[in-house]
């Protein structure tokens, strides 16, 4: 009989009573704050390359520590693993206000719940808020602050990390004659400052952006983070007790970064941050069939997400607002558009979240191998991964999630299982083999073809179909900014 994930307490050594907002300062060009997380301090510290906070567009070093105080408390966002009962801003009411709460609310429960299933939380919402209610919100006065009027022939700015998403954007801005910035995240989970500078700039030294911003996280959390797991051993705990249960760890990144980046803007007067998250990110990966929740990994690059944070900084900023160049596209669209402005670059790109540039044994390895593989070359794929990852048979339960054969959606930021066995479709037409190819023929293309060769040619023209189309109105692009682009998608 399968286990309930609604209110499971079998884990509950693993998570933390409560998160407590110990600290926030500002420095010249670093935002540091603390969390303490079962009295263990939990520091983060945040860089920047191209500001300085004494800088007169952000008005003063008390607007600057407001904005470090939003910046932590969206940063709570992180701690989706141990689902923490409480979260303590009791020491920060003053720059918080109960919209902000609020915003928190729906945010957690969406961007959480992985984090909830996986443990079996789904009854868990969100965790309570502790605020000095004497205190609350009153210093928070919007706007905070406004962008800079600056002779800038810079339209928009761009976030960048050397991913296909970013590369596609890059080349969608020069088609359109979009004149942009960069500004790119960088986090020590992934290494090194200098490494993951030198993977961003194989990349950007081939793009025509105008200058190029930085911004560093450095943070305790996540090695505080894989510590309790050991300890815990709840990774195994939970599979054993689940059966198919894949665990997540990271959470907020896309959030974190969205505000991160508004003292550039404001500073360097460029009003709009454009990212990558297409439509394909919409997709929840299952629903909980007790509670009939939507479980999503992708929460926080969704349309539902976009249009919430839009709101978020329209309200706290006067001038700034952020949106998606992609969403009004999918995965088959992207891979296809990327190999029609560039039929090198996007090889040196890298996409993994475990290993850079990739550690061709993940979800996102194998989804982006395939897709390279469909619309570009497979050897030069091959070469770029120094692997063959459609051949290499501890693979093969990555591709069964990715094909869609164990009724979910795979839980990484990949597409739908449709794009998936289309990419396959495609390399199965060019007569690749492997045992992946195997897996596909016998679990997809087998039964398709009892209807006739016309039946299989049929599923995979639909597919294609609707995973290429232009959806006009699902983004949050301003209207001169759309008009520009929609001519480069429609391509």
């Amino acid at each position: 009989m399968e286990k309930s994930r609604v209110s499971c307490h079998v884990f509950d050594d693993f998570l933390v009573e409560e998160v407590y907002l110990e600290q926030v300062s500002v420095n010249q060009d670093i935002i540091q704050f603390v969390y303490l997380v079962e009295g263990k301090p939990i520091r983060c510290s945040i860089r920047y390359n191209s500001i300085k906070f004494s800088d007169p567009a952000l008005k003063s070093l008390e607007s600057a520590k407001h904005f470090a105080t939003l910046l932590a408390v969206l940063c709570s966002m992180r701690f989706g693993a141990i689902l923490p009962s409480r979260l303590n801003f009791e020491k920060y009411s003053r720059y918080i206000d109960q919209k902000l709460l609020e915003f928190l609310k729906v945010a957690m429960r969406g961007h959480w719940s992985q984090h909830r299933y996986q443990l079996g939380k789904i009854s868990y919402q969100h965790p309570k808020f502790v605020v000095d209610s004497s205190e609350l919100g009153k210093d928070a006065i919007y706007p905070l602050w406004s962008v800079a009027t600056v002779e800038n022939p810079v339209e928009v700015i761009l976030g960048s990390g050397s991913g296909k998403d970013s590369l596609l954007c890059s080349k969608i801005l020069e088609a359109a004659e979009v004149k942009y910035d960069i500004v790119t995240y960088f986090h020590d989970t992934y290494g090194d400052d200098l490494a993951q500078e030198q993977l961003f700039k194989e990349v950007s030294s081939r793009l025509n952006y105008k200058n190029s911003h930085g911004v560093y996280f450095y943070d305790d959390y996540y090695p505080w983070l894989e510590n309790r797991l050991r300890q815990t051993d709840v990774i195994k705990r939970a599979k054993d007790y689940f059966g198919n249960n894949h665990f997540r760890t990271e959470a907020g990144e896309t959030l974190l970064t969205t505000m991160a980046m508004t003292p550039i803007q404001v500073i360097h007067g460029i009003p709009l941050l454009v990212l990558g998250h297409e439509k394909s990110a919409d997709a929840f990966n299952l629903i909980e069939p007790e509670s009939k929740e939507e479980i999503s990994h992708q929460w926080t690059k969704s349309f539902t997400y976009h249009k919430a944070v839009s709101q978020l900084m329209k309200r706290m900023f006067q001038g700034v607002n952020s949106a998606s160049l992609t969403k009004p596209i999918h995965d088959v669209k992207i891979f296809e558009l990327l190999f029609k402005f560039e039929d090198s670059l996007p090889y040196a790109t890298n996409s993994c979240n475990i290993q850079k540039p990739w550690c061709c044994k993940c979800e996102k390895c194998c989804y982006v191998f395939s897709g390279f593989s469909a619309y570009g070359d497979i050897e030069k794929t091959i070469k770029a991964f120094k692997n063959d990852l459609l051949d290499m048979a501890e693979n093969l339960p990555v591709w069964a999630d990715l094909l869609g054969l164990n009724g979910y959606v795979a839980w990484e930021c990949v597409g739908l299982p449709e794009e998936t066995q289309l990419y396959f479709y495609k390399l199965h037409l060019k007569g690749v083999k492997g045992l992946a190819m195997e897996l596909f023929e016998r679990e997809v293309l087998n039964p398709l073809r009892k209807g006739g060769a016309e039946a299989v040619e049929q599923y995979f023209a639909e597919i294609e179909n609707q995973y290429s189309q232009l959806y006009q109105t699902h983004h949050t692009m301003p209207d001169w900014l759309w008009q520009k682009i929609r001519p480069v998608l429609e391509q």
